[in-house]
């Protein structure tokens, strides 16, 4: 349960920061690598907590940090295709 709350927060941080970044006048690809290094470091973060706090074993918090950061990363990816211009 705690893996898909992380992974919802990962989505609702991306559409915020893409629709902010927009308002504001930041380009998707400014606001895309803005992500990727804040949702690393918080998958990163949460990873750590898991291995400290949880008593969670390293490989399994690689196994769930891949899928954590990688899915609202491959979300922007297709954001990201779907939304460019020829």
């Amino acid at each position: 349960m705690h893996t898909t709350i992380i992974i919802t927060f990962g989505l609702i941080l991306l559409a915020l920061m893409l629709y902010i970044g927009e308002n504001i006048g930041f380009t998707h690809q400014t606001m895309a690598y803005s992500f990727i290094v804040l949702w690393l470091a918080l998958t990163l973060i949460n990873g750590a907590v898991g291995i400290v706090h949880a008593g969670q074993p390293l490989s399994t918090e690689l196994v769930i940090g891949s899928a954590v950061f990688g899915v609202p990363v491959a979300a922007l990816v297709l954001f990201m295709v779907l939304t460019t211009e020829t």
